[in-house]
């Protein structure tokens, strides 16, 4: 791997995005660091639209500037109304910072107004998901082709999603076209211990424990995931990020005090920090239920996490991940989206009995799934874009 620009030329890049907290936006941290050690020339501000809706400036935990936009009509409409018009209102916002930069890196498809309006500068486009605004039909996959012809790169979140749009028409020149999996990277895990973790530690004792991550919604199997640990006896299980509203109060109607004794929520956490719990559990389960294409082809981060730090996994059919669970023997893919409990819980239970097997073999290929194994491609990527 080797980057072909000249070292004394600086390449600036402005990196958009629409986020709820840079600190917790980990593709974004692990991309801008790799792109910077690879290429020691390129220097990175991060324009977000986030959450305070205020504008201020700052330096990210992890070392980079950034410029936060405040949008009028987020005060002014509900989340999910007026989105285009906020998305024009924060290209408006951040034009003339832009044309200071020679690249414009585009994250996730909140972009696209970005993309569509920046003239004159080497544009790529991040797409964490599938950009399903621009799918649904004839007309919105034509926009969509134009965005792409817009662009010096496309990066994809896995080669799944890449084929699904490739399936609809959309990509025209493959060649700039790229898929960068969300692996994990652990070499900068903090070792601070806080208040939440002590509590964790204490909770657990002896327990078994199974690890998940933000179960926000519904279609994460909040409940069904949940409902499968607590059908078997001896197992807990902690929760990092938030859970379901009505799958908690579901459960704790049907559980009861049980719930909080073997159930343990532990609420919003830094990613670099949350190896901190994933190495006290001993199973993780990822479930994505198939209610889009961008649910269908998901590999969440959680996924990789676990089986980097030893834990075997039970998931859906979702394409993406059952893909690397059956290629190593990571544990089990179900047959179900994590809407049958039942499967899930004998999915458990086939870990169980075979534990050691699916243990030893993540041990053995978590290697391949780590981040800085794509240093190649994120050079082809880079390279690409500033050529």
């Amino acid at each position: 791997m080797s980057s072909t620009i000249m070292d004394h030329n600086i390449i600036n890049i402005a990196l958009v995005i629409k986020t709820n907290g840079l600190e917790y936006d980990d593709r974004v941290r692990k991309e801008i660091l790799s792109v910077q050690k690879l290429f020691p020339q390129i220097r990175f501000k991060i324009f977000a639209m986030l959450p305070e809706n205020k504008s201020f400036e700052g330096i990210t935990g992890y070392g980079v500037p950034y410029k936060a936009v405040f949008i009028p009509a987020r005060n002014k409409y509900p989340s999910a109304q007026k989105v285009l018009l906020k998305a024009w209102q924060f290209q408006k916002s951040i034009e003339k910072d832009l044309k200071k930069y020679d690249a414009v890196w585009c994250a996730n498809d909140d972009t696209l107004l970005t993309v569509l309006l920046t003239k004159n500068k080497r544009i790529l486009w991040d797409l964490h998901e599938i950009p399903a605004t621009l799918t649904g039909n004839l007309v919105k996959r034509k926009v969509l082709s134009f965005l792409f012809h817009r662009c010096k790169v496309i990066v994809h979140a896995n080669p799944q999603r890449a084929k699904y749009l490739e399936s609809l028409g959309v990509v025209k020149q493959q060649s700039k076209h790229f898929s960068l999996r969300n692996y994990p990277n652990f070499d900068d895990e903090e070792d601070v211990f806080d208040d939440k973790y002590i509590s964790f530690k204490e909770w657990l004792g002896e327990k078994k424990c199974v690890y998940l991550q933000s179960l926000v919604e519904d279609r994460r199997a909040a409940y069904e995931s949940l409902k499968a640990v607590l059908q078997i006896p001896d197992l807990c299980a902690v929760v990092v990020g938030g859970l379901h509203g009505l799958s908690k109060e579901r459960l704790i109607q049907e559980y009861g005090d049980e719930f909080e004794h073997r159930i343990m929520l532990i609420g919003k956490m830094p990613q670099l920090r949350i190896p901190q719990f994933v190495r006290h559990c001993f199973l993780s389960l990822i479930f994505y239920k198939n209610v889009n294409p961008n649910h269908f082809y998901c590999e969440a981060n959680r996924f990789y996490q676990s089986v980097i730090l030893g834990l075997p996994v039970v998931v859906g059919n979702n394409p993406s991940m059952k893909e690397l669970v059956e290629k190593y023997e990571l544990g089990i893919s179900i047959d179900d989206d994590g809407s049958d409990v039942v499967k899930i819980s004998s999915g458990i239970q086939s870990v169980l009995n075979n534990y050691d097997y699916y243990h030893k073999n993540t041990l053995l290929h978590r290697n391949k799934l780590i981040w800085d194994t794509q240093e190649d491609t994120i050079c082809e990527i880079v390279n690409l874009l500033i050529k």
